[in-house]
């Protein structure tokens, strides 16, 4: 879906590709994470949020825990763009380089998209507007090959941004590669996982993701973000640990799933509700009666639409079970609570759950998907969760 939340700097995700051994068809994207919490409102939310058979895994770097983006390839021959890869969202749009006529400081921090540069490029007379819960784009549509790793897909349908709203503008992703169903395609045109599925590009028709923290860098160094990934084609046995507890998508627009109830400590929250897992979408949103309910009951004092909380009372906070599929899914207040630095360099304490009038599910974005290794199965039309590791 694409929110940033708060108002707060913390990180990006940038591409490392590796092929499994043994199986130089299976991809592993890296990710790099951009944490930057804006302080929007989603009231205004509109949802929308290669020859060779194989698997990519694609490295995702982790900056600062609250989004994660890779790299993919445009045209012929190839234009890099970095792309947020989106659960919540269908399309694939790439800023187009006559956006740099308007901004040019913008094509000084980005990566762009030349149509006229490109062997493989065709027109379609379309144009496109793509509304998130942080922010829009517009623009026209055109069709390309593209590539992620070693995935090559055949004239895929996708925007070529002329205008990107200044948040969006600002985060450290050029353009965003949408991972939903095609219902919800604003372009009314397949989302190209979906074409890898159609094309047979990928050896089956699952993804998945491990979106690690800074300091689970390999590298030690809490800054680098290196170590998140995507698998495109199948998963990552090295980054789950257990069994995988699978429930079915309800709606095939977004991946829309139900959860048994949520409860904080011994106490019911909500029972049975829907919720999706969105890895474009840093924090843990959900309906404000619910929302509100855990931030009171923690301690959180209300400033502008978030709840802070006292940063000595966390290690005797409660947890936050998500019962999903009959199994509980265990957040520890310091997986839901975050800590930020301020102006004048102390930490404040912030709690990951957002609320809105407006929401009739929850969203389970990064902080979920960072304790619980997800499995997105097109194919069967079901999501899957495991501890990740």
């Amino acid at each position: 879906m694409y929110y940033l939340a708060l108002g707060i700097s913390l990180l990006y995700l940038m591409g490392l590709v590796t092929s499994s051994a043994g199986d130089p068809t299976m991809v592993h994207l890296g990710l790099r994470r951009y944490n930057r919490i804006h302080r929007n409102s989603i009231d205004n939310y509109t949802g929308h949020v290669r020859s060779i058979k194989g698997t990519a895994d694609i490295a995702l770097r982790d900056v600062q825990d609250l989004y994660y983006y890779g790299t993919m390839d445009v045209g012929t021959p190839p234009q890099t763009i970095r792309v947020l890869f989106d659960t919540g969202s269908s399309d694939l749009w790439v800023p187009s380089n006559k956006i740099c006529s308007n901004d040019t400081n913008y094509c000084s921090n980005h990566n762009t998209y030349t149509h006229s540069k490109s062997s493989t490029y065709k027109t379609s007379g379309k144009k496109f507007h793509v509304k998130y819960g942080s922010g829009e784009v517009y623009g026209f549509v055109s069709q390309d090959n593209i590539a992620v790793a070693n995935l090559q897909v055949q004239d895929q349908t996708f925007g070529e941004a002329t205008f990107i709203d200044t948040q969006t503008a600002d985060s450290q992703f050029d353009g965003i590669f949408g991972l939903a169903y095609p219902a919800i395609s604003e372009m009314q045109t397949n989302p190209p996982f979906v074409n890898m599925i159609k094309q047979g590009v990928v050896n089956e028709p699952v993804f998945a993701f491990y979106l690690n923290k800074a300091s689970d860098s390999s590298s030690g160094d809490s800054s680098s973000g290196e170590g998140a990934e995507l698998v495109l084609g199948g998963v990552d046995p090295n980054h789950y640990t257990g069994d995988f507890t699978y429930t079915p998508v309800i709606e095939q627009t977004y991946w829309k799933i139900q959860i048994d109830g949520i409860t904080l400590g011994s106490n019911e929250i909500c029972s049975t509700y829907p919720a999706i897992p969105d890895s474009g979408t840093s924090l843990l949103y959900g309906p404000s009666e619910f929302t509100d309910q855990i931030n009171q009951a923690i301690g959180g004092e209300e400033s502008d639409g978030t709840y802070i909380v006292d940063c000595t009372t966390i290690d005797s906070l409660p947890d936050v079970t998500i019962y999903i599929g009959g199994k509980p899914f265990v957040l520890h207040p310091q997986d839901y609570i975050i800590s930020m630095p301020t102006e004048s360099g102390e930490d404040v304490c912030v709690s990951t759950f957002i609320g809105s009038d407006n929401l009739s599910f929850f969203i389970l974005g990064d902080v979920f998907m960072r304790k619980y290794y997800t499995v997105f199965d097109m194919g069967n039309n079901q999501v899957g969760f495991a501890l990740a590791q």
